[in-house]
């Protein structure tokens, strides 16, 4: 009977390595993503001259604490490439080019 047991990994069950460098991967994206959908909503506000109710915070956020929040998703990519390199997840091929694209974009455009 052992013959047609379905393997472990083909049950879409992983290890909790690999759920742990899928955690940091999707943690990277939500913080990237995060600021890409900021910024195009305030260039959308800004575009249209319409007014957003209790879009007031984005203004007192200064611009290198934006830099350090793309930090901290390049910090969490780097970590979730670390644990997936060698443990064999997937998503951090996705979560570290876009973090460092997110963190060139926004300390480019804050800091300069």
């Amino acid at each position: 009977m052992d013959s047609l047991a379905i393997p472990e990994e083909k049950r879409g069950h992983r290890s909790w390595q690999k759920q742990l460098s899928a955690s940091f991967a999707y943690a990277s994206l939500a913080c990237s993503l995060s600021f890409l959908l900021v910024a195009a909503l305030y260039y959308v506000q800004s575009g249209l001259h319409v007014k957003i109710p209790g879009w007031q915070w984005f203004d007192l956020v200064a611009g290198w604490q934006w830099v350090l929040f793309a930090a901290f998703a390049l910090l969490l990519a780097t970590v979730a490439t670390a644990l997936g390199v060698f443990l064999g997840a997937k998503l951090w091929r996705i979560a570290l080019p876009l973090a460092l694209l997110t963190f060139l974009l926004t300390y480019y455009t804050m800091v300069s």
